[in-house]
């Protein structure tokens, strides 16, 4: 069994963050993992599935490194005030921690983004950025900022349609509207601004130039309730990414759609193929 993971704050330019690191256990180090979380609520309907995979990982000696982005869970900050830009930035200081605390990454232990939904995202805006090599692992991604956006106005909208007070639904600008008029809107408990809004629809799923990264692996774990192939927007995306050098490797896994609700999901095969394909 693993150690216990090391919780601690730490320090940045945009207040501190919340991190967990899971030593790698055994006598070498295998690797590096910097989780990307998901997009406000799905943060922690996805903590009890994370954990259980960056605690595989480190018993399978991977130094693995959580942290909660500006204003998103236990860190500083309100997600109203958050932007991408910010959620950028804490990325990078957590993979320097992550480098400080396990060495530099190298051929034998190299480093893995792990992006969960919306975190997909972010694995890709980092990678321009990265001074070496690293490999891509993703769960159910998005393609695109604007998906992630538009499904989360989506349940305010559903919640609003089953109120009786259809007149008032009708007279109200969408919350897509309020948003293009410089308004803040609230969704779920979470006040998105209009600039956050403005940055989630120019991102796109899309791979760096060959020359930084030409032999990554990608690896795009699928998960349906019932077998079923990879959606045809990620295996078109995961196209792209192979014409720029990639190595890709789509895979489809059976398990809850944890990100959606809690639950208690069995996440086994998900974590068993995620961890094979990473090691």
């Amino acid at each position: 069994m693993a150690d216990l993971p090391h919780a601690f704050f730490l320090p940045t330019r945009n207040g501190s963050l919340f991190c967990l690191y899971h030593a790698p256990q055994g006598p070498v180090q295998r690797g590096q993992v910097l989780h990307l979380h998901p997009f406000a609520e799905e943060l922690n309907t996805c903590r009890r599935i994370s954990a259980q995979f960056a605690r595989a990982l480190a018993e399978a000696g991977f130094a693995v490194l959580q942290f909660d982005m500006y204003g998103c869970g236990d860190s500083e900050g309100d997600f109203g005030d958050a932007t991408w830009a910010t959620w950028r930035n804490n990325a990078q200081d957590a993979l320097a921690e992550l480098h400080r605390r396990a060495g530099e990454p190298t051929e034998a232990a190299p480093l893995w983004l792990w992006g969960v939904r919306s975190g997909a995202l972010m694995s890709a805006d980092m990678l321009p950025n990265m001074d070496a090599p690293c490999h891509v692992l993703w769960w159910q991604p998005v393609v695109s900022g604007q998906q992630v956006l538009q499904q989360w106005l989506r349940l305010d909208a559903a919640k609003e349609w089953l109120s009786k007070d259809k007149e008032r639904i009708e007279a109200t600008p969408s919350l897509s509207e309020q948003l293009k008029q410089g308004q803040d809107v609230h969704v779920g408990g979470y006040r998105i601004s209009p600039e956050l809004a403005h940055e989630l629809n120019m991102l796109q799923l899309t791979p760096p130039r060959p020359h930084n990264n030409q032999h990554g692996k990608l690896v795009s774990m699928d998960i349906s309730a019932s077998p079923s192939s990879p959606p045809p927007g990620i295996t078109r995306q995961t196209q792209v990414w192979q014409a720029q050098g990639w190595q890709p490797h789509l895979q489809s896994v059976t398990c809850g759609a944890f990100w959606q609700q809690f639950s208690s999901t069995d996440p086994s095969d998900l974590i068993d193929a995620s961890l094979a394909c990473v090691r």
